[in-house]
């Protein structure tokens, strides 16, 4: 079990220093058809969970790993072709059937680059006006070739790692952990572990998070376990979210516990009913 004490204390850390909008990058330790086929649908079940909670949502592709036909933005413009003067922001941000929103930062092959200040303070700049629109911007993230984020906002907001039981995954989870943190600093991480339980993911979660304490003074934070689903299989190919199709499902209540862990409101909520009991 985790520490509860620590745990509290790290969700009001979250509630006290996260920025309004709740910028939130995920990158994936996975490998191959697993990051082009899991990241996308993991990050869409959980925009649909945060928009039942009645917040407003942006999934923004920003990643070289997963497929940009997966979200549908293959063909959008992105907020870059916007700093480049190419297109307006509205041609950038496209709204979905399911109610959240999409936006990509830049085309696949252009996310390892490195740009120069000028074309990254203009894109920054950007994606903050969009952000502002929301009230939680999800982010398929990796790393550009400087080991970093490919922009200063996403570098500055909250970074999530999903990765699986895999050893390579647990292994490419550390290693994207250790990269990050030699180029900004230590800083804290959260965890979301696939294709496991909760009891699996806790074990994987306690063996990572050691090894970053003791090698790093790193404190990571489990966000929570998406567990192998048939539900999630067959609600992709009704296209809908795994918590419109089969609410009751166990991958439903997974998705729906993670946003949970992203809501202010439900972060500040739970805060003050355990504080009454003390």
């Amino acid at each position: 079990m985790l520490n509860f004490q620590n745990d509290q204390a790290a969700g009001l850390r979250r509630l006290m220093a996260a920025p309004k909008p709740r910028v939130v990058s995920i990158i994936s330790a996975s490998t191959g058809h697993d990051k082009n086929h899991d990241q996308p649908r993991m990050l869409t079940n959980l925009a649909a969970s945060i928009l039942g909670q009645g917040y407003e949502v942006l999934i923004v592709h920003a990643s070289q790993g997963s497929n940009e036909a997966s979200y549908g933005v293959d063909k959008l413009p992105a907020l870059l072709d916007v700093a480049y003067k190419d297109c307006t922001l509205q041609q950038a941000v496209t709204n979905t059937n399911h109610g959240y929103y999409l936006s990509k930062l830049m085309n696949k092959h252009q996310v390892s680059m490195a740009l120069n200040n000028d074309t990254e303070t203009e894109l920054n700049q950007i994606f903050n006006d969009v952000a502002q629109q929301y009230e939680i911007v999800l982010v398929d993230a990796s790393l550009n070739k400087n080991n970093v984020l490919p922009l200063k906002a996403l570098n500055e907001g909250e970074i999530l790692i999903q990765l699986t039981r895999r050893p390579e995954s647990i292994k490419n989870a550390y290693t994207l952990i250790k990269q990050i943190c030699s180029q900004l600093g230590r800083r804290s991480f959260g965890i979301i572990v696939g294709d496991a339980n909760e009891d699996q993911a806790q074990i994987v979660f306690r063996n990572i998070s050691q090894v970053a304490r003791r090698f790093m003074q790193i404190e990571l934070e489990f966000f929570g376990a998406i567990p192998s689903d048939d539900h999630l299989n067959r609600a992709a190919k009704l296209g809908r979210s795994v918590i419109d199709a089969f609410p009751l499902s166990t991958s439903s209540t997974a998705f729906k516990q993670i946003a949970q862990r992203l809501d202010y409101q439900y972060d500040y909520d739970t805060e003050i009913n355990q504080a009454s009991f003390i």
